[in-house]
């Protein structure tokens, strides 16, 4: 094929009808064979109707499940992985910065969290619940009365710190990775034209790292979800999307723990995709410097 050819070609690829188009053959085949699997005489798997049913009415209360409604549940789940994931930023950024551009920082913190870094997040629940108890944040604003405000009454300490264990070593080890990769020839430029310790930090260091900082944010909401989904199920959470996916399980209503799966991966791909646009405006000067 000539290059005309080709470059018509790699346009049409690239517009949004055929990306669009490309995009939904999965999905489209995924959901015919869960039609044709959900249409067996077992009926143990729901029908991508009932599914949708659910998925409609967000705001209607399941009748046989503990738990609150798909959309009470899923603002739930959302606000504890926002303050846990948070968290996680606004600490393993400046760590990792602090330890990618100081050698002395980075000799003092890694050893400690190379130790702790490949503990399981799941596995600390028992140890965190132990820690912190079923407090939560309505119950350290309003003691006794923490029943009266209902939402902050559900963001239970212990999840919030599983979740910010989770997210932050992936946090720190690609902001310190592109703290510590900037190219020396910067730093030697900076300096020679008199640049001093804080204006090489915030002009230089900073923004080459900006492209690594949001891997690794990308990365660490990511594993904030895989987190926030498996502590809901531990004993003793009484709401969110994994304890609906738990309840709907032990009472034979999948349609709405398939529903709960659905939102889950619903906002994990639009988070992803504010985070890719980030990412990739972040590292836009290292494109144009190639």
């Amino acid at each position: 094929m000539s290059a005309p050819g080709r470059g018509k070609v790699k346009r049409m690829a690239d517009s949004l009808p055929v990306r669009v188009a490309l995009g939904a053959v999965l999905p489209a085949s995924m959901l015919a064979i869960w039609a044709l699997a959900s249409g067996k005489p077992s009926g143990i798997l729901p029908t991508p109707l009932e599914v949708a049913d659910v998925l409609a009415h967000p705001f209607r209360e399941p009748p046989n499940l503990d738990c609150r409604s798909l959309f009470h549940s899923a603002g739930i789940s959302i606000l504890r992985v926002a303050i846990g994931f948070s968290a996680a930023a606004l600490t393993a950024v400046p760590l990792g910065l602090l330890a990618g551009w100081w050698k002395w920082a980075h000799r003092i913190v890694s050893p400690l969290l190379e130790l702790f870094r490949p503990v399981c997040p799941i596995a600390l629940m028992p140890l965190a619940i132990l820690l912190f108890g079923l407090s939560s944040f309505g119950s350290l604003l309003w003691g006794d009365r923490a029943w009266e405000h209902d939402l902050l009454s559900h963001l239970q300490i212990a999840m919030v710190f599983i979740i910010w264990w989770g997210a932050f070593f992936p946090i720190f080890l690609n902001t310190a990775a592109g703290a510590s990769g900037v190219r020396s020839l910067h730093m030697e430029a900076a300096r020679m034209l008199g640049a001093g310790p804080w204006f090489i930090f915030s002009r230089v260091v900073l923004p080459s790292s900006l492209p690594s900082i949001f891997t690794g944010l990308r990365i660490g909401m990511g594993l904030a979800w895989m987190v926030i989904i498996a502590a809901e199920i531990f004993p003793g959470t009484r709401s969110g999307l994994g304890y609906m996916i738990l309840t709907a399980h032990q009472v034979d209503q999948y349609e709405y723990a398939f529903a709960a799966i659905l939102v889950i991966g619903a906002v994990g791909l639009g988070a992803n995709s504010l985070m890719l646009k980030a990412t990739s405006r972040a590292g836009r000067w290292e494109a144009r410097e190639r």
